[in-house]
């Protein structure tokens, strides 16, 4: 009889719980879903350092520059850095005799904004990164950021050292006479408009919503997009335009909410970047049960193929590049020593986005890998290991940077003019 009074009363509880919760519906919200545990989930910029030193590095080198447990959301691009600098090395045509190898440059990819606003003091204007090679050393070295822009702009204000942003393209990064240093790989999406137009008229979607971020970048591609669908009668139910201030976000958060649950457009069109107010506002309308047809870019791919459900997602299509193969990326996997590298595949293989379609109908409810058994499991199914957008240009960044130093390096021998170990520039502009 007291077991029955205590479940009873544990389920009264949280069923007044419940129904306190839809009373108070917004500060629930907050509380349970954008908790710190929950601000995680955003996807934090990372920062990576490339060097080339003249001799090998220790096999475990890795296990002790990277000594803290690398963030699933994170995986992805330490796989790559693994891999690319690990093919390089092994290219005899590519820096041979060199190793090139990575480090990080500031908050091990959690809070590097954050970091570097610490570390950047306006009282003495001095700017004193924790493990930053460019920092603390007396030459010049090449900084990988991304994917979010805003990295790369304060890096570019706190120091003169080469950048090059792997993450999608941004044109206010465009601007060299303001971001002299800052280089981007993505390139912009020319088509984007003319695909999403196209798309619309094909399946006559032409009562369609629109949620954009509060920025120069969501301003432009309001103005582009509307001058591409006027001309088709094509037209916009409402425009949701999400600030970037989480505080001023929150004061509206409910008009938007409004703008979108009450409109009669099944059709949404988001563009923005993530780990922002539109992400946020993104994962509310889950939340919520918003039930639409998304229409966005492949950086959003990350959330409409892990973070919700199919209910909420009606129907999700995401433009992206078309890129090839990276035919030895799936053998490296396979393979991966893992003595040398300080990754778990198993941890891996559950916070992995891009899945071939094929191993989701096999797999509805993917079992949990352990670490003995992630290797084998690779080694018997066969499926495409598809990187994330950003994936693909950090790989084609380390290529880039591989084959800058591998011509100063070269033309450093031509001269005959080496004054120090190679590899070692104290001037940026010979990079740059």
């Amino acid at each position: 009889m007291k077991k029955l009074c205590a479940f009873t009363a544990a389920f009264l509880f949280l069923k007044f719980s419940l129904i306190l919760c839809n009373l108070t519906e917004l500060n629930c919200f907050w509380r349970i879903k954008n908790s710190e545990d929950n601000y995680r989930d955003l996807r934090n910029d990372c920062g990576f350092v490339l060097l080339v030193f003249e001799e090998p590095i220790e096999e475990n080198f890795y296990n002790h520059v990277i000594n803290f447990r690398i963030p699933a959301r994170k995986y992805e691009f330490f796989l790559v850095m693994f891999f690319a600098t690990d093919e390089i090395n092994k290219n005899p045509y590519l820096l041979s005799n060199m190793t090139l190898i990575f480090s990080i440059i500031v908050g091990m990819c959690e809070n590097t904004l954050g970091v570097l606003d610490i570390a950047y003091s306006q009282q003495n204007n001095s700017f004193d990164l924790i493990n930053y090679s460019c920092g603390i050393q007396p030459y010049c070295d090449i900084d990988l950021t991304g994917p979010s822009w805003t990295t790369s702009l304060k890096l570019s204000i706190y120091s003169s050292t080469p950048k090059i942003f792997f993450g999608p393209f941004n044109p206010n990064l465009s601007d060299h006479d303001q971001f002299p240093y800052v280089y981007q790989v993505a390139t912009k999406d020319t088509y984007l408009f003319q695909g999403m137009v196209s798309l619309m008229l094909h399946f006559r979607w032409t009562w369609i919503g629109l949620v954009i971020s509060d920025d120069d970048q969501g301003i432009q591609f309001l103005s582009d997009l509307k001058e591409k669908i006027h001309k088709h009668e094509i037209c916009l139910a409402f425009v949701n335009m999400i600030p970037e201030n989480m505080q001023i976000y929150r004061t509206r958060a409910k008009i938007y909410d409004q703008q979108l649950m009450t409109s009669s457009a099944k059709v949404v069109i988001i563009y923005g970047e993530m780990n922002s107010t539109l992400e946020v506002s993104f994962r509310r309308w889950a939340y919520l049960g918003a039930q639409r047809i998304w229409i966005t870019t492949s950086q959003w791919d990350v959330i409409t193929k892990k973070d919700f459900s199919l209910d909420f997602f009606h129907g999700t299509v995401t433009f992206a590049h078309l890129h090839s193969d990276i035919a030895e990326f799936r053998n490296f996997m396979q393979t991966i020593n893992t003595s040398k590298y300080p990754v778990d595949i198993s941890q891996s293989m559950l916070g992995w986005n891009h899945f071939n379609c094929s191993i989701l109908k096999n797999n509805s409810k993917m079992d949990y890998f352990t670490f003995n058994n992630s290797l084998e499991w690779l080694a018997q199914h066969t499926f495409d290991m598809v990187l994330s957008e950003e994936g693909y240009n950090l790989y084609n960044a380390v290529y880039a940077v591989a084959h800058t130093y591998h011509e100063l390096i070269s033309q450093q021998v031509e001269s005959q003019k080496i004054t120090k170990p190679k590899g070692v520039f104290t001037d940026c502009r010979q990079i740059w």
